[in-house]
C-alpha cells in the first residue's frame, strides 16, 4: 500500500504521461494501486493519487447493481491503462461524489449518465466498453479526470465552493506543512 497524495500535491494537477509498455515498473504501480484502493475502501484510484505521473487507474465497481442501487463491488479491481472516453451521453447523473485525495468533502456532481470507454487492460489487450452507466460511469469519469489533472472540486458551483472553502484551504495547508516537515528532515537529518 502507498500513501495517498492530497489536495495541494502538484502531481494531482498534472496531465499524466501515456504508458508506452507494460514494464515491471508499471506492474508495480498497478499492484500498489490495487492494494491501496482496497486498504482505503475506495471506488477507484488513479496513479497520481499515489504519486505517479502515469495514465493508469483502478475501479472496483462492477456492471451489475445491488438492491440498494449501488454497483456490486468486484472481487479484484479492474485496471485501466491509457483510457479514453469515446462517447458521453447528454443525459446527466447527479449524485454525491467524494475523493480519497480530498477527504471529508462530498458534494453532488453532474456527470454523463453513460459513456463508452477504450483502454488497455493489465494484460496489454485494448478493450472497448460500451454503455458504462450511472455509478460506474461516474467513477470512470472521475478517475480519468485525475489523469488529466482535473479534480471533482473543479465542477463545483460557486455556492458549493463557498460551502467547503475552509475545508479545502485547511487540507492544502496540511499538505504543504507535511511536505515541509518531510523536506526539512531530508535536508537537516
Amino acid at each position: 500500500m502507498k500513501e495517498l497524495c492530497y489536495l495541494g500535491e502538484p502531481v494531482l494537477r498534472k496531465k499524466c504521461k501515456e504508458v508506452e509498455e507494460i514494464t515491471p515498473f508499471v506492474k508495480k504501480v498497478i499492484n500498489e494501486l490495487i492494494s491501496t484502493v482496497k486498504a482505503q475502501n475506495g471506488a477507484g484510484l488513479a496513479a497520481p493519487q499515489i504519486g505517479y505521473d502515469l495514465r493508469i487507474f483502478v475501479n472496483i465497481w462492477g456492471k451489475e447493481t445491488e438492491e440498494d442501487g449501488y454497483p456490486e463491488v468486484l472481487e479484484e479491481p479492474e485496471v485501466y491503462i491509457n483510457p479514453v472516453i469515446t462517447r458521453f451521453s447528454e443525459k446527466k447523473f447527479v449524485k454525491p461524489e467524494g475523493c480519497l485525495s480530498i477527504p471529508g468533502v462530498t458534494v453532488d456532481v453532474s456527470r454523463s449518465y453513460d459513456i463508452d470507454i477504450e483502454y488497455t487492460n493489465r494484460d496489454g489487450k485494448r478493450v472497448t466498453s460500451k454503455k458504462e452507466h450511472t455509478w460506474r460511469a461516474k467513477c470512470l469519469q472521475h478517475e480519468i479526470d485525475h489523469l488529466n489533472g482535473i479534480l471533482f472540486i473543479d465542477y463545483f458551483s460557486e455556492a458549493q465552493k463557498k460551502k467547503v472553502a475552509s475545508q479545502l484551504i485547511a487540507l492544502e495547508k496540511r499538505t504543504k506543512d507535511q511536505k515541509s516537515k518531510v523536506m526539512g528532515k531530508d535536508i537537516f537529518g
